[in-house]
């Protein structure tokens, strides 16, 4: 049995209502590309989270020739990916969400740039079909600074100056046109060959989803590895609609887990981790405050703006919280 080019991993978790989507362009297309001599060959594995609906049905039915491994329980996120990728054969891993659609030429061309990151990341540019997110998948490291600039609108009046760049790249013409370099890149698309796979261990598992991407992208820099950003491959990314369920409340794991990793691997003073609480959560609330300032300008949407209202009020006060509690551990 050859080994495949890419070993494409998949976790899902009640995700029938969008895999079709994600496997129809990566399987179905992969397949035309090999009977026409393109040289690809995807080797899909689905890890299912214990999926309460028709998932893996959807799976089995429509895509036989894809690799299912059915968990017993939620594992979340890294878990299952470090389950499924030590059953992968590829040269390459490609990280994928189950909301994510790319298609067999855009993994080739992260195939053919992965070599240039000197054992570490390659990513597509993502494209969020919503097109309510104004910010690139991908950025620096989240000191306190560059969380600053994002959450105060520093970083929307950069124009280039690199000292005022924020957590998250923004669009931008240059990004567009050719191959950059960034600290971080999301893990709902990206690739790495098998070999610095091994040597990084995978992802962390301290966290059941979340910064988990960020943190193994941190430590393949570490390792001298480069983190880069090829535009030429395109996925399309719908947040946040892997899981099919409608939260009843504001899930701010998210944030939580960005500042444990940088209490943890980034701050070096208990100074520091205080500052980065204070910061965060202040932006959080800032932004609450312009969507209720919005609730009552666009009264067409005013009980969406209020939700989001809501919503950032929350992720403030989870970050405060977080951060109150490690100081009174470490004091």
């Amino acid at each position: 049995m050859t080994q495949p080019d890419v070993s494409a991993v998949i976790v899902t978790y009640n995700s029938a209502h969008v895999i079709e989507a994600c496997l129809g362009a990566l399987v179905v297309d992969s397949g035309t590309a090999i009977e026409t001599g393109a040289a690809i060959d995807i080797e899909v594995i689905v890890y299912d989270n214990a999926s309460s609906d028709e998932t893996v049905a959807v799976v089995l039915e429509c895509f036989p020739t894809v690799r299912v491994i059915r968990g017993a329980e939620n594992l979340g996120f890294a878990k299952a990916v470090n389950k499924a990728a030590s059953a992968a054969r590829g040269h390459h891993i490609m990280l994928l969400n189950p909301d994510a659609v790319i298609d067999s030429v855009s993994v080739g061309v992260l195939r053919d740039a992965v070599p240039s990151t000197r054992g570490g990341v390659v990513a597509p540019m993502i494209e969020h079909s919503s097109g309510l997110v104004r910010v690139v998948s991908a950025g620096r490291m989240p000191t306190s600074w560059r969380m600053f600039t994002h959450y105060f609108g520093l970083s929307r009046l950069a124009e280039g100056r690199e000292w005022l760049g924020g957590h998250y790249y923004l669009p931008s013409e240059d990004l567009e046109s050719s191959p950059f370099e960034a600290d971080w890149v999301t893990g709902a698309c990206l690739m790495v060959d098998s070999e610095t796979w091994r040597r990084m261990d995978g992802l962390s598992e301290r966290w059941f989803m979340y910064a988990e991407d960020i943190e193994f992208c941190w430590r393949v820099g570490k390792a001298g590895g480069k983190v880069l950003v090829q535009p030429a491959a395109t996925a399309q990314h719908l947040v946040g609609s892997s899981n099919s369920e409608q939260a009843t409340h504001t899930n701010s794991a998210w944030v939580i887990n960005l500042y444990d990793f940088y209490a943890a691997d980034l701050a070096r003073n208990r100074a520091q981790r205080v500052w980065w609480g204070i910061v965060v959560s202040s932006g959080l609330c800032l932004r609450a405050c312009v969507f209720l300032i919005q609730s009552r300008v666009d009264r067409r949407n005013t009980l969406t703006h209020r939700a989001s209202a809501r919503q950032f009020l929350d992720h403030s006060r989870a970050v405060a919280e977080r951060a109150l509690k490690n100081v009174r551990i470490a004091a």
